[in-house]
């Protein structure tokens, strides 16, 4: 049985916002093989304040409002806000738990040594701060596991050359990457490939399960937000964050490379990977595992039967 932390900066529930945070927590949770100590909450995909009533909001659904919800950063580590959000009229607003999200990461890992595997579904910032506030944290834990980063592709986006999660608080990612722990990295390498279309997220908006047409009718919100745009052309979207997730209990579903990994901070590059996976042992020791190749059927197929099932 793995027991993990989440971190997420969920908006599932909010129009026109992205949806595989909401997932990913869901997967988590109807994963057998897992159990969910805690959720905290960081700004990422929204401000940090809806992240966690929507954070909130969807344990309530998913009938798990017994699992501690702990807010966190509300800024990165040295730079801006990037986004701020609205708390739909519908959404009771639910208060977390008292203690800072990085305050309670640490106090629950250096409490179970080598058994707590940290799932970081959004921008690196309580993660760097809990490493900031205690050396031992990362060296306790048992993993870290990341949805972040692109290492053989690229965004090809200028104005933001990094993966979103990454670009977002590159200097969280910089803090994880030197910290003596090598995490697991799940990146758009992978993430792109693993697609919920349209079609299914239809049929998901009729099912008789409250979660199933619940997140299906945010999913075809957000595909069609994406295609508005014109960031979409096949009427499908990637879950990112559930890959990472089903990474924990399948780390067999995809193929991962040893290596030394850093982070390009500067505004030109910022959040871009550098990946060298010709590592001499003698000069630089391994820091990140990275994930390269997908088998996206068998990851897509145990998502879907896991939320089925719920």
């Amino acid at each position: 049985m793995e027991r993990i932390i989440l971190d997420v900066d969920l908006a599932m529930g909010a129009p026109g916002s992205d949806i595989d945070d909401g997932f990913a927590l869901a997967l988590a949770l109807a994963d057998p093989d897992i159990t969910v100590d805690l959720v905290t909450t960081v700004n990422g995909n929204t401000d940090v304040e809806t992240v966690t009533v929507l954070t909130l909001e969807l344990l309530h659904r998913l009938r798990r409002s017994d699992i501690p919800v702990h807010r966190g950063a509300q800024v990165p580590l040295i730079r801006p806000q990037a986004r701020f959000g609205t708390i739909p009229d519908d959404v009771e607003v639910r208060d977390p738990q008292p203690t800072p999200a990085a305050v309670a990461m640490v106090d629950h890992v250096l409490a179970h040594p080598g058994e707590i595997t940290l799932v970081a579904v959004g921008p690196l910032t309580n993660v760097a701060l809990a490493m900031r506030l205690n050396p031992s944290f990362a060296r306790a834990l048992k993993r870290l596991v990341i949805m972040g980063g692109v290492f053989d592709r690229s965004t090809n986006k200028a104005d933001r050359p990094g993966e979103f999660n990454v670009w977002n608080d590159p200097e969280a990612a910089h803090v994880v990457l030197t910290s003596g722990i090598a995490a697991w990295w799940v990146g758009l390498d992978v993430t792109v490939l693993v697609r919920l279309t349209r079609r299914r997220a239809l049929e998901m908006q009729e099912s008789a399960s409250p979660f199933e047409s619940f997140a299906g009718r945010y999913t075809v919100a957000w595909i069609d937000h994406r295609m508005k745009l014109g960031l979409e052309t096949d009427a499908s979207c990637a879950m990112h964050d559930p890959v990472a997730v089903a990474s924990v209990t399948h780390p067999e579903l995809l193929a991962w490379t040893d290596a030394y990994v850093q982070v390009e901070t500067g505004d030109r590059m910022q959040g871009a990977m550098l990946a060298d996976y010709n590592i001499d042992q003698a000069d630089r020791a391994i820091n990140a595992h990275v994930a390269r190749e997908v088998n996206a059927a068998s990851v897509s197929n145990f998502f879907q039967t896991r939320l089925k099932e719920m």
